[in-house]
């Protein structure tokens, strides 16, 4: 036996240092002495595969497999093996058992994100194949992470549904910090578009709904609120108003500016006495097996009271970065809110935990900074766009709507500027003397919403205008290299994050919306600017840029970009349009001057 693991410990140095000949005579030799041995066969097939022959890994690795099925890494590697011969289904179901076995054994994240990764770029069969095959064999008795790797892997919201089935059924089960963690990992990946079975709509109308109301009176029950809050009396009247957000990130982030904008706007457009609340709500500090495991950011130099500066204007805001929704946590953001004494509160954005703490004492009402229906407890829920209806909301919901439009203030932007000021090659002499067509795709969370559906889009749209290009804004880390695989690659560019974007528009032929909930400050400013927008009718894009710019379908998606490229006279009447869409729709004074109306009615509601 000595002699066997002295040369396996041998042969694997030479493997390591790349003597792959050497390391194969002697695996070979250690299966010549001992017939069947896993880690000869399972290193001997590494080598074949490393060597462009992964039949042969298939064979040897499935025997090591054979001979010791408790094995992470040979599952794992007979996975690799088996993609690499095109056995798509068995490779998933191999990497699902690799990843089984490290969840039962306690692995940490890292390595079961990997393996999660390499199963979810295979068809939607394929990943819900998976994900029965690690179910089937889940050993660990942690509710919050196997739920949550099972919908990772195939996107089933059913998993979802047992997760929060399983938190309402017994809520004592779990701390609020953990109930709390579940809530806004699963909100993340439902924003994000990850649901790829079931019906997310209703998940969110209807259990999620339940899961966020629970969540919202555990932490008043738990942590004693009612008997600390105020009530306040009604006043008639709206002169403090305290803007609840659930975080400031400062400049970059859109949501950040906008609470800015309607802060400034009530304080020094219409005499309001105003404090922005920033309380970092959404979750920081793992509390649970969730995953993906994640974290909010936060920005550290926002801590305490201080006053925040921008676009010439200066509002108070009161900021609380410790890192866990815990009761201390919550006890003192209580009681500064209570110590301002607003006459109404705002809560800017759904899903706004603190702001609904105070449903029940003083009048709320919810801003969304999104689309679609917002999880909220306040009095009054405004709409985002002005378009929007109550189809398919809870009842009680429905009847504390009232219409709004968001509206929007157009960011400062700076002299003209070329394409190679943005670091976008000059076209070349076929393409006319603009360039040829220039396609915009902006946003902060891309590397998630620009997915292989919308890449292979892109791709058929310069198969089809072969002087086109693509140009991608906003920071990006793994997008690049997906990018890197399309046919067209040389012609799509990532910018990273552009601090004059309307400069750019106004080298823009079209804005291209990916399918995603968020995207609509972006898709506003492009309005603003006559840039065309061109996106299916879902999410925030769709709501902004209204019915003139959908489309049905890719096929309709590929029609309008390509007509926007190559009829001038088309695009000409799109950017005449996009221009009154915004004048319409954008008016950020009238949403402010609505908001306090509305305020008013909360005193009463």
């Amino acid at each position: 036996m000595d002699t066997i693991e002295q040369t396996l410990a041998v042969a694997t140095e030479h493997h390591r240092a790349g003597r792959t000949t050497e390391a194969e005579r002697l695996y070979r030799e250690v299966l010549a002495a001992s017939p069947g041995h896993p880690d000869a066969l399972h290193l001997l097939g590494v080598i074949g595969l490393q060597g462009g022959r992964p039949a042969e890994a298939v064979d040897l690795i499935g025997q090591a497999v054979a001979a010791d099925p408790t094995s992470p890494l040979l599952h794992a590697n007979l996975g690799h093996a088996l993609h690499a011969t095109g056995q798509t289904r068995d490779a998933a179901l191999s990497f699902a058992r690799a990843l089984t076995l490290l969840t039962n054994d306690g692995e940490g994240w890292g390595n079961v994100s990997a393996l999660a990764g390499l199963i979810r770029r295979y068809d939607d069969e394929t990943r819900h194949a998976a994900a029965a095959e690690v179910d089937a064999a889940y050993a660990m008795g942690d509710v919050m992470r196997r739920h949550s790797l099972l919908f990772l892997l195939d996107g089933d919201i059913a998993h979802y549904e047992a997760l929060t089935d399983a938190v309402l059924e017994d809520p004592m089960r779990f701390t609020v910090p953990s109930i709390h963690y579940a809530f806004w990992g699963m909100a993340m990946q439902l924003f994000q578009g990850a649901a790829r079975r079931g019906d997310a709509g209703a998940f969110h109308t209807a259990s999620f709904t339940d899961y966020y109301r629970l969540m919202v009176d555990e932490t008043a029950l738990r942590y004693h609120l009612r008997r600390r809050m105020k009530r306040a009396t009604p006043r008639g009247e709206v002169k403090r108003i305290a803007l609840i957000t659930n975080q400031m990130l400062g400049a970059g982030h859109q949501p950040t500016a906008d609470a800015f904008d309607f802060a400034r706007r009530l304080q020094d457009e219409f005499g309001r006495e105003v404090v922005i609340i920033n309380p970092n709500a959404m979750a920081i500090t793992g509390e649970n097996g969730f995953v993906p495991e994640y974290s909010y950011n936060i920005t550290e130099e926002y801590d305490g009271e201080q006053v925040i500066a921008a676009f010439g204007a200066r509002v108070r805001m009161m900021s609380f970065p410790q890192k866990r929704f815990d009761e201390e946590k919550v006890n003192a953001i209580i009681d500064y809110v209570d110590g301002f004494d607003p006459d109404v509160i705002v809560a800017f954005g759904g899903s706004n935990v603190v702001a609904d703490l105070f449903s029940g004492a003083r009048p709320v009402i919810c801003l969304p900074t999104s689309s679609g229906l917002p999880l909220s407890m306040a009095r009054l829920v405004l709409g985002y766009g002005e378009a929007d209806t109550t189809h398919g909301w809870p009842a009680d919901m429905a009847e504390r709507f009232r219409p709004f439009s968001f509206g929007w203030t157009l960011p400062p932007t700076g002299p003209e500027r070329g394409r190679a000021d943005f670091g976008i090659p000059e076209a070349g002499p076929d393409a006319g003397p603009d360039g040829g067509p220039l396609f915009l795709v902006v946003g902060n969370r891309l590397d998630q919403e620009a997915g292989p559906d919308f890449l292979a889009l892109v791709d058929s749209l310069l198969d089809r205008l072969p002087e086109a290009r693509i140009a991608v804004a906003g920071g990006v880390e793994s997008l690049p290299q997906r990018i890197a695989a399309l046919r067209n690659a040389d012609r799509v560019h990532t910018l990273g994050d552009v601090e004059d974007v309307r400069a750019l528009h106004r080298l823009a032929t079209a804005y291209l919306n990916p399918r995603r909930q968020g995207g609509g400050g972006s898709a506003a400013f492009a309005l603003a600017d006559g840039i065309p927008v061109v996106t299916v009718a879902a999410g925030d894009v769709a709501t902004v840029a209204g019915p003139a710019f959908t489309v049905a379908d890719d096929a309709a998606y590929l029609e309008r970009a390509a007509a926007l490229a190559s009829d001038a006279a088309f695009r000409d009447r799109q950017s005449a349009e996009a221009r009154a869409r915004f004048a319409a729709a954008g008016d950020r004074r009238a949403s402010v001057e609505r908001l306090l109306a509305y305020g008013l009615e909360a005193q009463t509601a």
